[in-house]
């Protein structure tokens, strides 16, 4: 590798945006590139974890998220109309002990801003076509407004997502499947909001079916269900003033076996996928880029996968007992999972060791 590395980040993301972030501020010449015009608005990430808000911290980003996004203290538990429990955050052994609350959309408009105030910015509409390895580099071919372009980097850094152009560029299986049930996500504007708040609220009903809701704004929410209406799994006496957008979506479970191949590295959803439940996803792919930018300027790029691999598998399977716990239809099942929340629910020393997992504290 040449004393000076130049990186190609290849997604502008969360993890994309953290690692071109991470590396521009440590010196490192870095472009990073993604193929759509601007950040989508129905992502699904809505939490940052103390974890993240630490990692971020250095570059300046994190005093612009906590200015924007609305801290989380509490997560409440119902089900069928009763409160099973209460989730503390304040439980957390951290300075930063809640959950922060802000679209993705946002997230990325911060991240891209801290980014262009260490000289960089995003090339958008710039789609990575493919690659070939070159002993110790590798040379891309990239298409943008400008037409084609063939460059040479001596690493490059797929951050592009579930379906990652790069990781198919170099030949990586992504092992796992996908949940047959599809689940939805509204974002919606509510009126005559009955629940304690600012919290999150899980709704867990008969038959399996959860409803899932947290604020994202003034009298805004963001709401997600395993059922076609996230909205129609939320009880109470709310009315829906505006609704600002709505979509479905299928839950992967995927990962690579190894997250570098060569001179190319995977993090976040390029390398990992799993549900949403728990909320860590976009938190470990900002722990991925975080993680990559420092190995490189520490010279230890070979530890990349064997660090960051395991702690994506201990978190798909961690996530898929939980979706399995929530989901559960069986009578039995259900009776002895209430009663398991509600004794955590009210003894916060039980809540702590997965409450520092979910934060990122623990791998």
């Amino acid at each position: 590798m040449a004393d000076h590395p130049l990186v190609l980040v290849v997604g502008a993301g969360p993890t994309g945006l953290t690692a071109a972030v991470e590396l521009a501020r440590r010196g490192i010449a870095v472009r990073i590139v993604d193929r759509n015009e601007a950040p989508t608005p129905l992502s699904k990430a809505v939490g940052i974890n103390p974890r993240s808000l630490d990692l971020l911290e250095p570059s300046g980003a994190t005093a612009q998220l906590l200015d924007q996004g609305i801290e989380i203290r509490y997560g409440h538990i119902h089900y069928e109309g009763r409160e099973l429990g209460t989730v503390r955050f304040a439980v957390v052994p951290h300075r930063f002990n809640f959950l922060l609350a802000l679209p993705q959309s946002e997230t990325e408009a911060i991240l891209a801003q801290t980014l262009s105030g260490l000289g960089v910015t995003v090339e958008r509409r710039t789609a990575f076509v493919d690659l070939r390895q070159a002993g110790a580099s590798a040379e891309v071919v990239l298409e943008g407004l400008g037409g084609r372009e063939e460059a040479r980097f001596d690493i490059v850094y797929g951050a592009d997502g579930a379906r990652s152009a790069v990781r198919e560029a170099v030949g990586l299986t992504f092992d796992g499947f996908t949940h047959a049930r599809r689940w939805s996500i509204a974002d919606a504007e509510l009126d005559g909001w009955a629940y304690a708040s600012p919290a999150a609220h899980l709704f867990l009903h008969r038959g399996g079916h959860v409803g899932f809701i947290i604020p994202i704004g003034e009298h805004r929410f963001r709401a997600v269900s395993n059922t076609e209406d996230a909205l129609a799994r939320i009880p109470g006496g709310h009315r829906v003033s505006r609704l600002l957008r709505r979509d479905t979506f299928h839950i992967p479970v995927r990962q690579v076996a190894d997250y570098r191949s060569g001179a190319v590295f995977l993090g976040g959803d390029a390398a990992h996928v799993h549900s949403p439940v728990g909320g860590r996803g976009m938190n470990l792919g900002i722990e991925d880029a975080a993680t990559f930018a420092r190995l490189l300027v520490e010279g230890r790029l070979d530890g990349y996968s064997a660090a960051r691999h395991p702690v994506g598998t201990r978190w798909i399977g961690l996530s898929e007992r939980v979706l399995a716990a929530v989901q559960t239809s069986n009578p039995v099942a259900v009776g002895l999972r209430n009663l398991v929340i509600g004794a955590v629910g009210h003894l916060p020393a039980l809540q702590r060791p997965l409450l520092s997992r979910a934060a990122g504290l623990r791998g």
